[in-house]
C-alpha cells in the first residue's frame, strides 16, 4: 500500500514523500530506519479525499460528542494514543474517523494533542485548543476536555434555543403568506367580473384587492420564479459573514430582542471565560479567546478595549467597568472574584444569571411575537374578505 508521509529529519528539517509498505506500522518503522521521525502518515486515497474536500464539514454536535468520548476514555484510564486509535476504528471512513486517524498519526509521530486537533482537518473552537494545551501542561487533559465539551454543548444549546424560539412564528408567517396567496389565486378571481359591472361604483379598496388578485393569477409563474430568485439571493447574501454580522448587530439594537441577545451573549462569554480560567489559561489569553466567541460587534469592541486595559495593568473589574460592559451586579461579582481568588466561580454565577435572564426575555418576546403574528395575518385576510364583501354589497346601492 502507498503512503504519503510528513516527517522530520535528525537536524529538524521537514520532509515529505511517499513510501510503500504493507501496513501503517511497517511504514513508520521503515521511515525510522531512514532516520526520519514520522509526523503525519496518510494512505494515498485518504490524501486525495483531503485535497478534494478541504476541511471536512462536521456538525457541532458531532464535534462535541467526539471530544466528550475522548474525555470519557481518558477519565477511565485509557492511554491517549490507544483512545484515539479506538475512536478511529469505531468511526471507520467517516469524516470523524478520518480526523481521528490524522490525530493518531500525529501522536504516534511524537506530536501533542493540541497540535493534532489543529491539523486534523476539522475546525474545532479556538478555546478548545487552548484548553487542551493547558490540560497537557497541567496533567489534567481529561478534565480540560470535559470542560471543553461542556462549553461546546452549552453554545449549541443556546443556538438551538434561538432557532426553536423563532420556529413557531416563522411557521405562522409562512402559513399566513400561503393562505393569502391562495385567496388571491383561487377566491378573488371568482369575483373579478364585478370590475366590469358598470351599474355600481366599487369602493377603492375592493378595486385594489380584485385587481391584485387578477394580477397574481395571471403572472403566477413569473411571481413564483421571482420569489425563488429572491430566496436564493437572500440565502447567498446571508452566507457571507459580513452580512450575518450586520444582521446580528441590527437585531441587537432592537428594543426587546436586542436585550435578549445581549443577555445571552454576556452569559456565554462569562461561561467561556470561567471555563478557561478554571483550566489555568492566563487571564489575558482567556479574555482574548472568550472575546472571539462573541457575535455582537458592540459587545466585542467593548471587550477588546477591556483586554487592552487589562494588558495595561488594570484589574478585570476596572477594565470592564470603564467600558460599561457589565451591569453593576456583574461588575460586583467580578470584583469579589478577583479579591477572593475565586474569579472562575463568580464568572460561572454571572453566566447562570445572565443566561436565565436571557431565557426570561426570550419568553416575553415570544409571548408578544406570536399574537402579533396572528393579528397581522388575520388582519390581511380579513381585509381581503371585507373588500370582496364590500364589492358585492355595493351592487345593491344602485339608485332607482
Amino acid at each position: 500500500m502507498a503512503y504519503q508521509y510528513e516527517a522530520s529529519t535528525a537536524d529538524g528539517r521537514l520532509v515529505k514523500g511517499q513510501i510503500e509498505a504493507p501496513s501503517e506500522i511497517e511504514a513508520m518503522r521503515l521511515l525510522k530506519q531512514q532516520g526520519l521521525t514520522p509526523i503525519a502518515l496518510n494512505t494515498i486515497e485518504l490524501q486525495a479525499v483531503k485535497q478534494a474536500g478541504g476541511r471536512r464539514t462536521v456538525s457541532a454536535q458531532d464535534k462535541m460528542l467526539m471530544v466528550r468520548e475522548l474525555a470519557t476514555l481518558l477519565t477511565a484510564g485509557v492511554p491517549l494514543v490507544e483512545a484515539i486509535q479506538s475512536m478511529s476504528e469505531a468511526a471507520g471512513a467517516s469524516p470523524l474517523g478520518q480526523a481521528s486517524t490524522q490525530i493518531y498519526q500525529v501522536l504516534r509521530g511524537g506530536g501533542n494533542l493540541s497540535r493534532a486537533l489543529t491539523t486534523c482537518g476539522i475546525s474545532f473552537p479556538d478555546y478548545l485548543i487552548q484548553l487542551v494545551s493547558a490540560g497537557e501542561m497541567t496533567g489534567k487533559l481529561a478534565s480540560s476536555l470535559h470542560h471543553g465539551a461542556n462549553q461546546m454543548e452549552y453554545e449549541e444549546k443556546i443556538r438551538q434555543e434561538m432557532r426553536n424560539a423563532l420556529t413557531y412564528p416563522t411557521v405562522l408567517a409562512v402559513s399566513g403568506v400561503l393562505a393569502t396567496l391562495l385567496i388571491f389565486v383561487v377566491v378573488v378571481p371568482k369575483f373579478a367580473g364585478l370590475l366590469k359591472n358598470s351599474k355600481g361604483k366599487l369602493p377603492e379598496i375592493s378595486v385594489w384587492v380584485l385587481q391584485t388578485g387578477m394580477f397574481v393569477k395571471e403572472h403566477l409563474l413569473i411571481l413564483g420564479a421571482g420569489a425563488g430568485i429572491a430566496a436564493f439571493f437572500l440565502v447567498s447574501l446571508f452566507s457571507r459573514p459580513q452580512i450575518r454580522q450586520k444582521f446580528w448587530d441590527g437585531l441587537a439594537r432592537m428594543p426587546l430582542i436586542g436585550a435578549w441577545l445581549i443577555e445571552t451573549e454576556v452569559g456565554r462569554w462569562a461561561g467561556m471565560l470561567s471555563t478557561l480560567l478554571e483550566n489555568k489559561v492566563p487571564i489575558v489569553r482567556a479574555m482574548e479567546l472568550a472575546q472571539g466567541g462573541v457575535q455582537i460587534s458592540l459587545l466585542k469592541q467593548q471587550l477588546g478595549l477591556a483586554v487592552k486595559d487589562l494588558k495595561g495593568g488594570k484589574s478585570l473589574a476596572e477594565s470592564l467597568g470603564m467600558h460599561r460592559t457589565l451591569n453593576p451586579m456583574g461588575l460586583n461579582l467580578v470584583r469579589v472574584g478577583e479579591r477572593t481568588g475565586e474569579l472562575s466561580t463568580t464568572l460561572k454565577t454571572l453566566s447562570v444569571l445572565h443566561t436565565n435572564a436571557g431565557q426570561e426575555r426570550m419568553k416575553r418576546f415570544l409571548i408578544m411575537l406570536e399574537p402579533i403574528t396572528i393579528l397581522l395575518i388575520g388582519s390581511v385576510i380579513g381585509l381581503i374578505m371585507a373588500a370582496i364583501m364590500m364589492a358585492i354589497t355595493s351592487l345593491s346601492d344602485i339608485a332607482v
